[in-house]
């Protein structure tokens, strides 16, 4: 979820300075590669990348050909075979041994329910959700349906699209099975490919101890795009100022602090106050 917060927040800054962009997705991959399916990278017209499609080698040729989507206002699929021995086909050394497919759409700021409208909604709220990116293997010079459904577990966003009732059963099976499939569907008499993505909120971690400790944890944390809640009875530690500016910070008796967090399967807690008796009355509350 951290790349997708990152993302929105790239979009609209460019949106406010008047300038197009364009979202890049790895939707598919055979073998092996630095970033698997679902990674996402934001380009801006003035070459600002936000996210990231692979370790850094095929960057630059997105750019190129995202600032040739956004002049054409047309999704389109581009492949890397990495497989290739000879690397000057695409002009990079790429070091890994897989197919890439990266479909890269530009973003339409009028359009109602554009990829990054979808990637707003799902981060709206802490939830989990299933996002529909439709495209073609059979025919990357056909026009590229891109980002097109999102279901979460209140509500579904998108186009009406020829294929939803059958997309929105499949996605409700990958909600409920928490696992990304691919799936292959004839519309027109064509095939059609769609990477139907399981997408998980950010792991909530809650740290009980606010000690020195705790402030360089926290810092790896925010990295890994975690969201913290740091707890603590003292009040000379627990104090908002010694950590991340986006953490919470609770000063809280054991007893009382589960009134005061939400929990769910993605919560993890951590107990290291360094206080042996504070430690062990909040275990039982756990």
């Amino acid at each position: 979820m951290k790349e997708i917060n990152d993302i929105i927040k790239a979009y609209d800054q460019a949106l406010r300075m008047g300038e197009q962009s364009a979202l890049a997705t790895v939707v598919h991959v055979e073998g092996s590669s630095y970033r698997r399916e679902g990674a996402r990278m934001l380009i801006t017209e003035k070459g600002q990348l936000t996210g990231a499609i692979s370790g850094g080698c095929l960057e630059g040729d997105a750019l190129r050909k995202a600032l040739l989507a956004m002049a054409q206002q047309r999704p389109m699929l581009v492949t890397y075979d990495t497989n290739d021995e000879d690397d000057a086909t695409i002009g990079l050394g790429l070091g890994c041994n897989g197919i890439i497919q990266v479909l890269i759409e530009p973003i339409n700021a009028t359009k109602a329910n554009n990829p990054i409208v979808l990637l707003k909604a799902l981060a709206a709220k802490r939830q989990k959700g299933v996002l529909v990116t439709l495209f073609s293997l059979h025919d990357k010079k056909a026009i590229q349906p891109g980002t097109r459904l999102l279901l979460t577990p209140d509500q579904n966003h998108g186009d009406a699209f020829e294929l939803t009732n059958i997309l929105l059963k499949d996605a409700q099976t990958v909600l409920l099975q928490q696992q990304s499939v691919f799936k292959e569907y004839i519309f027109e008499t064509a095939p059609v490919d769609a990477f139907i993505e399981m997408i998980l909120p950010a792991v909530a971690l809650i740290i009980i101890g606010a000690g020195n400790d705790v402030i360089p944890l926290v810092k790896m944390a925010d990295i890994l795009g975690w969201q913290s809640t740091i707890v603590d009875g003292r009040p000379e530690y627990a104090r908002a100022e010694r950590f991340t500016a986006g953490c919470q910070v609770l000063l809280s008796k054991p007893e009382n602090l589960l009134d005061q967090i939400t929990i769910d399967d993605r919560t993890v807690f951590l107990l290291m106050t360094h206080n042996y008796n504070y430690d062990k009355t909040m275990l039982p509350f756990l």
